[in-house]
């Protein structure tokens, strides 16, 4: 595909897409800090180049990026900008498949057939329904703090600031509400000297076909974004999960490493010139 035509379909895609509509439209949940988006396009051009332009665009509407971008590739042959966060708005995940053919446009699929999904405070409401979470007493609260205060957890903090690491799951097994799991997470991330904006319940597909509960800490100091897997089981209170969820390494933990992200970047992908990020940008309309 050449530059030009590369261009004009970026264009197309920002400034006319349904698409990129629909995830704007996403962004304008009343809940942001109980929201998160899953959006799937293939693309040639360079992810440093979509995430200027993102930025550029969201400061523009007046949403300016709040936090950093993490790169990583969820899976094998998908890339993702992770944790893209404009001011005020629910953070998303914008995943890309390169493809040579295309400037940028969404992908026919996705995830569960779609490609883009929402996951707001009403569906994790209506995903809790189906388990019958334990009531929390002060047996249970002093199994919770011994949980949080555990080498598995304090292990775990370690691994989402290792420069190999691009994001990372502490996984465990409980029958307690990720409510409450959240209040005695959070406790112990202040604790550890741990700084979050904000923690998002979330979901995530772990087998490629069931969904599974998540916690998701959005950390200022450090500046990482990280999770808590959790699996309903009615027998214990918390318990680390050895089994094997989505990886075999690191028993306990699913980590995203940058050397999986290494092998998507071996493309040949176009880098846009700074006017040709702002010809992008004169195509979409904006407030006054």
């Amino acid at each position: 595909m050449e530059k030009k035509e590369i261009i004009e379909e970026v264009k197309w895609y920002f400034a006319d897409s349904d698409h990129w509509r629909r995830l704007c439209s996403a962004l304008q949940d009343p809940d942001p800090t109980g929201c998160h988006i899953h959006s799937y396009v293939e693309t040639s051009v360079h992810p440093d180049s979509l995430e200027n332009l993102m930025k550029e665009y969201f400061a523009r509407m007046g949403w300016p990026s709040v936090r950093k971008i993490d790169h990583m590739a969820p899976k094998k042959g998908m890339g993702s900008l992770h944790g893209v966060e404009p001011k005020g708005k629910p953070h998303f995940d914008y995943q890309w498949f390169f493809n040579s053919e295309a400037g940028l446009r969404p992908i026919e699929s996705g995830e569960s057939g779609c490609n883009l999904l929402v996951w707001n405070r009403w569906y994790i409401n209506q995903f809790c329904r189906q388990f019958p979470f334990s009531e929390v007493g002060s047996k249970e609260g002093k199994k919770l703090e011994d949980y949080f205060k555990s080498g598995h957890f304090l292990k775990g903090l370690e691994f989402p600031v290792m420069p190999t690491t691009n994001h990372m799951h502490i996984n465990v097994r409980t029958s307690v509400h990720p409510d409450i799991i959240q209040k005695f997470a959070e406790a112990a991330l202040y604790r550890e000297n741990i700084r979050i904006d904000y923690t998002c319940p979330n979901v995530y597909m772990a087998d490629g076909k069931n969904y599974r509960g998540k916690l998701v800490f959005m950390s200022r100091r450090p500046e990482v974004v990280f999770d808590i897997g959790w699996l309903f089981d009615p027998e214990v209170v918390i318990e680390p999960a050895y089994e094997t969820w989505i990886f075999e390494e690191n028993p306990g933990y699913d980590v995203w490493s940058q050397s999986m992200l290494d092998e998507v970047m071996d493309n040949d992908y176009v880098k846009l010139s700074d006017s040709a990020i702002q010809e992008v940008l004169s195509a979409c309309q904006f407030p006054e």
